[in-house]
């Protein structure tokens, strides 16, 4: 049996974008000749979203010969019912706390999103499932850490120990933005991010999973989304005098970006004069210069006021100091040492 795992399209309308890139996952499963499309939750923005896509989306799923097996994610938790026709090529897994099916002689166990802890809803789980499928937030301190303050850290929370020996592969979502693969013991674990970039942290490709089991092997392979944007991020660091030549450097930053499908997010920190809106204005030139090139860019100012924490004696002695080395040099240093200053003077 082969798959193709997907999850977090968060379809809206209006944004064609996730409507386009939905259609290429499909063809790309033909062409991959997978027998199930699991969508690990989220495929709509909101419920409100999946009443009035509903016609349209219906009709993208019957132009595959896979069949999908969706699940509610905490966005679009009340999209799916029986009462709601998908037509004859979807399986919703909708039962809580869990639902099995059998496919093609493998076990098949969905955990629909749920207000509650992941280890409450799979507590009386069998034993010899194949694939589960989930939608929530893996606790895992390898990577969970760095999202702790994101809205998508708080949903039906689980913990590694909770996926040993639960299933052979499990198919999540709700993380958006980077695929991630673990194993805890002999269960693979796999999110694979959202397909198309949300926010300004899905700095990296984006993935769809194709997954190759039967009842002995199990193949995991990342296929790149190929028309999905993302972002990259860049910061650059300025002080009165060097404006001009920052600017020439994201220029050239953005001149060296050969890759249609990044969406640079640039954030400029540092300090300017009170009185110079020069250099805010040249900011907003070049993003509106590139924009043709890369749509969704975005150069961020974000700068602080150089005449205030230069009236210190302190501070305005060490830039004295620093008048006679070159700018990349006082650059580097102004970079380390003025984040502190500014701190320490509030």
């Amino acid at each position: 049996m082969k798959f193709f795992h997907t999850a977090d399209l968060h379809l809206k309308k209006g944004e064609e974008k996730r409507i386009e890139i939905f259609k290429w996952l499909i063809q790309k499963s033909e062409e991959y000749n997978v027998d199930f499309f699991i969508i690990a939750g989220d495929l709509f923005e909101s419920d409100t979203d999946a009443t009035q896509l509903r016609p349209e989306i219906r009709k993208m799923f019957e132009q595959t010969s896979a069949k999908f097996i969706i699940l509610p994610g905490n966005h679009d938790e009340k999209s799916f019912s029986t009462r709601y026709d998908y037509g004859n090529n979807v399986i919703q897994l909708i039962q809580t706390p869990f639902e099995i099916i059998e496919l093609n002689g493998l076990t098949i166990c969905g955990v629909p999103y749920q207000n509650k802890r992941f280890s409450e809803c799979i507590k009386n789980i069998p034993t010899g499932i194949d694939i589960m499928i989930a939608h929530g937030t893996l606790y895992d301190e390898s990577f969970i850490f760095s999202m702790l303050e994101d809205e998508e850290t708080k949903y039906m929370p689980m913990y590694p120990a909770n996926l040993e020996h639960s299933a052979r592969y499990v198919a999540l979502g709700h993380l958006h933005s980077q695929n991630i693969e673990k194993k805890y013991k002999n269960t693979n674990v796999v999110y694979p991010g959202a397909p198309i970039a949300l926010d300004t942290k899905c700095a990296n490709p984006r993935f769809v999973y194709c997954v190759h089991i039967d009842d002995k092997n199990l193949s995991i392979e990342p296929v790149e989304i190929e028309i999905s944007p993302y972002w990259s991020e860049k910061e650059f660091f300025v002080f009165p005098g060097i404006e001009k030549k920052i600017i020439e450097n994201i220029e050239s930053y953005l001149q060296k970006i050969d890759n249609k499908n990044v969406m640079p997010y640039i954030t400029v920190k540092g300090f300017i004069g009170e009185k110079d809106k020069d250099f805010n204005n040249a900011t907003r030139i070049l993003e509106k210069k590139f924009r043709e090139q890369f749509a969704g860019i975005r150069i961020h100012p974000d700068v602080e006021s150089w005449d205030k924490i230069v009236q210190n004696t302190m501070v305005k002695t060490f830039v004295e100091k620093t008048k006679e080395f070159d700018d990349t040099l006082r650059l580097k240093i102004f970079e380390i040492t003025f984040p502190i200053f500014s701190k320490a003077l509030k």
